[in-house]
């Protein structure tokens, strides 16, 4: 069970049974509006169960300890652990708090998989694909009352080389779910990973046409969206699309989230605010919206940057600001001059010019003195680096230190190589 701060508070000698009920409703309340100021996750105090004190568990309906609060809260006990609705209460407030999806749209996600069993998570990498695809599969496996073990969830991670043993193992199956013996165990989600690596994914799930329906397992692929042309797995094998893509929800909004989560805890943590650090918090993610419009704007929305890569920001002011550079520098840089040459050979030129880090530059939440002292400066993306001929960097930009444009542009075995490492850095 994942475990999150929520808040601190003080607790007397005096304090009654129902001022603390109070007092835990309104910090729960509290948490989630910071977490996600536009709807709150969709849960509000309701979705607390219990509150546990050492041995005591507190629900709307128990009666009043013998001890007031104080009493229970000695020593190195000081934690109150709030309980939220889950599957026993027939409720998925827990996995909404866990996974920061808003309730509204897990529930749709969970709607699909439970009516049509078999649904295929589509999106660029990054987006938290494979994240869902296990948290929805314990849920289920939960809310059928059996225990999440490797037998219950069973994952097939696709790869270049592994058509023919998905093939097999899919077909291994439908065999055992078309057998009459009993004591076949199935198991009850099969996640498939990667689903993109697959030529035709037609034939691939064809042995599972005449699969016994109520005995076939859930099915939860991930795929990369843009990677090969939509199959007709809809018609075919009831299979249901959820697109997850990084301009609408939950994944627009879910690196915003996960940041304020990170921040509370660990200001409860540190027992301390920082104006400093909110602002980069609220930055890092408009960042992020900001280059994906760039990449959209020369290139396709196929190409976008999923959310994994900022989460791992450090909380605190100069960690974070070394951090954002390194990223920028190495990893951002890098792969926003290949996918703009690349949509430039697609696509053409489609609207003028803009450097990125103008905008990074502008917006720059540390003390932009800092960036001098290190010797550590933001690099530049040059129009002339991408292709863009005619046009001439200003003295500005060529005073700057520059991005060496690649040799080997032209070479398709290079640039497909640089496409593969991309995507392992940003699974």
């Amino acid at each position: 069970i994942q475990e999150y701060l929520i808040g601190s508070i003080g607790v007397s000698g005096k304090t009654k049974w129902d001022v603390l009920d109070g007092v835990i409703r309104r910090l729960f309340k509290e948490y989630v509006f910071r977490v996600d100021p536009l709807t709150s996750l969709g849960l509000s105090s309701d979705s607390i169960v219990c509150y546990r004190m050492g041995e005591v568990i507190r629900s709307h309906a128990s009666e009043v300890p013998e001890l007031l609060p104080c009493g229970y809260l000695v020593g190195d006990n000081n934690i109150i652990k709030v309980n939220l609705k889950g599957v026993k209460e027939n409720s998925i407030d827990s996995l909404v708090f866990d996974t920061l999806i808003p309730k509204p749209i897990i529930q749709r996600y969970l709607n699909l998989l439970m009516e049509h069993r078999r649904i295929i998570l589509s999106g660029p990498s990054g987006t938290g694909k494979s994240f869902l695809a296990a948290k929805l599969a314990e849920y289920i496996i939960s809310d059928m009352g059996q225990e999440v073990t490797e037998h219950n969830v069973a994952s097939f991670n696709v790869d270049q080389n592994s058509s023919k043993d998905l093939r097999q193992y899919l077909s291994t199956l439908a065999e055992q779910c078309n057998s009459e013996e009993t004591d076949t165990e199935l198991p009850t989600v099969v996640i498939l990973d990667n689903l993109h690596h697959i030529g035709s994914l037609s034939d691939i799930f064809n042995g599972f046409l005449n699969c016994k329906y109520h005995k076939c397992p859930y099915v939860i692929g991930t795929m990369n969206q843009g990677v090969s042309s939509s199959p007709n797995l809809e018609l075919h094998h009831n299979f249901r699309w959820v697109l997850c893509t990084n301009h609408t929800e939950p994944v627009k909004g879910f690196l915003g989230r996960f940041l304020r989560r990170k921040l509370i805890e660990t200001e409860i943590d540190k027992n301390m605010r920082s104006n400093d650090l909110i602002k980069i918090i609220d930055w890092i993610p408009k960042t992020w919206q900001h280059l994906n419009s760039f990449l959209e704007a020369h290139s396709s929305s196929d190409v976008t940057i999923g959310p994994r890569l900022f989460l791992s920001c450090p909380m605190d002011v100069e960690g974070s600001r070394v951090w954002f550079t390194d990223l920028w520098n190495y990893s951002l840089v890098p792969y926003l001059l290949e996918a703009v040459r690349e949509g430039l050979q697609l696509y053409g030129k489609r609207t003028a010019w803009e450097d990125p880090s103008k905008w990074v530059n502008d917006t720059y939440p540390w003390n932009a003195a800092s960036l001098q002292q290190d010797g550590q400066s933001l690099l530049q993306l040059r129009p002339e680096d991408v292709g863009y001929d005619g046009y001439s960097s200003s003295k500005e930009g060529a005073s700057s230190k520059q991005v060496s444009q690649s040799d080997t542009e032209g070479d398709p075995l290079v640039r497909n190589k640089g496409e593969r490492v991309f995507s392992e850095i940003f699974k």
